[in-house]
């Protein structure tokens, strides 16, 4: 778990940015956010969405979702005017659409650790029964040797 000030270091962002994404994304966010005596905490999961959603304000090469912010920023009268509810609701879901993709590369990752720790286990238990079976041949041997 982790405080605001901390995600705010972490990310290299203001807290009152951590804050704005919190109204913004509120409905993404909130089940992440864990409010403790009066201090709010994000869990893995927020930590990870408020990573995409900075990474992606920063980020300057226009992508194919992006060519909405560069539009805005070409126009100075679209610029100052606020967002419609569209615009709005379309940013929101170009922002889950990243932060889901993100996630999706995260639990890939962790598969392919997985896959590689049990390729490992595997390993690991073939070469304890050959051990075994050597053990269970010996001692066979040695109790013939005996009802001799």
């Amino acid at each position: 778990m982790y405080k605001v000030s901390e995600v705010a270091e972490l990310i290299g962002v203001e807290k009152t940015e951590i804050f704005e994404k919190m109204i913004t994304h509120k409905t993404l966010i909130d089940p992440n956010i864990h409010k403790k005596d009066g201090v709010t905490y994000f869990d893995e999961r927020g930590l990870e969405i408020l990573k995409t959603l900075f990474s992606k304000d920063i980020s300057s090469s226009p992508g194919e979702f992006n060519s909405f912010k560069s539009e805005q920023s070409i126009d100075p009268a679209k610029k100052n005017r606020p967002l419609s509810k569209f615009e709005r609701d379309r940013k929101i879901l170009i922002d889950k659409m990243d932060i889901l993709k993100n996630e999706l590369m995260n639990l890939d990752m962790e598969l392919k650790l997985k896959d590689e720790m049990i390729i490992k286990y595997q390993v690991k238990v073939n070469e304890d029964i050959e051990a075994l079976n050597r053990f269970q041949y010996a001692l066979l041997k040695k109790i013939e040797r005996i009802v001799e």
